[in-house]
């Protein structure tokens, strides 16, 4: 369906979010336009014509007419004519060398059938303890993609790579103060691995910001196989999360 590297270019000015998506052969695919200043938390998808081709449209109905007012949490991709076609929302995932700490839950039935006290004590105080792992051991910040909102399977993941997640674990502060350095926050390059299915499978595609000095660009290279079919709601998805990550990223380097 589409020819890699798919490219992902910002305007160098712009009044609101803009991105546009080439092909591998330079040929437009669509362009996502988010306006500074809106009642509605949407932003509109459209081709080469000029013609709508999806929605992003937020969980929130409503914001306070700038960007960084937007309440949306979950944001779901639309046809023209509202069917969907997938929803991405925020998720904080453990590292996967953290994946399966945890404490495992002792039987509350004993050998005879009857209940076991002592097993449903242990099950609630592993059921504590888990909880403090979950909170204290390292999560990145990746994007889960539904295909729907409410009730959803999962469809694939937007995952920071290693070297970015590390990165977000420093104090914001002190990233703030590293990407203020000059230069240095034009030549940060996150980049991110697209995964089908589980979390910890093997990336399919990754996406990488380039290096320039007056646009943001990113590029996204295929690593493995991905079908028409995924395709169709991946590449939408993707376009959402790199809005997201250029603004994350550029409102830290510009504090």
């Amino acid at each position: 369906m589409y020819t890699y590297p798919i490219k992902f270019e910002f305007p160098m000015i712009s009044i609101g979010r803009q991105v546009d998506v080439r092909n591998g052969d330079g040929k437009f695919i669509m362009r996502a336009t988010d306006p500074f200043i809106s009642f509605k938390d949407s932003m509109n998808v459209t081709a080469g014509n000029g013609n709508l081709v999806y929605q992003f449209n937020g969980d929130t109905s409503f914001r306070f007419l700038f960007q960084f007012a937007s309440m949306s949490t979950v944001w779901n991709i639309q046809t023209p004519d509202g069917k969907p076609v997938a929803s991405v929302r925020s998720y904080y995932a453990r590292m996967e060398e953290f994946k399966d700490i945890r404490v495992d839950k002792p039987s509350s039935i004993n050998a005879d059938g009857t209940p076991s006290l002592g097993g449903i004590a242990g099950q609630f105080a592993s059921n504590m303890m888990n909880q403090q792992i979950s909170r204290n051991i390292p999560a990145r910040l990746v994007y889960q993609i539904l295909d729907k909102e409410e009730g959803g399977t999962v469809l694939g993941w937007i995952v920071p790579s290693r070297g970015t997640a590390w990165f977000d674990f420093l104090p914001y502060s002190t990233r703030i103060q590293i990407l203020k350095i000059p230069f240095v926050g034009r030549a940060y390059t996150p980049s991110y691995e697209f995964k089908i299915g589980n979390l910890y499978n093997e990336p399919v595609l990754k996406l990488q910001k380039q290096r320039d000095l007056l646009v943001d660009r990113y590029q996204l290279d295929k690593l493995g196989e991905l079908k028409d079919s995924d395709e169709r709601w991946a590449i939408p998805a993707l376009t959402l999360a790199t809005m997201f990550e250029r603004t994350r990223v550029k409102e830290m380097a510009d504090w």
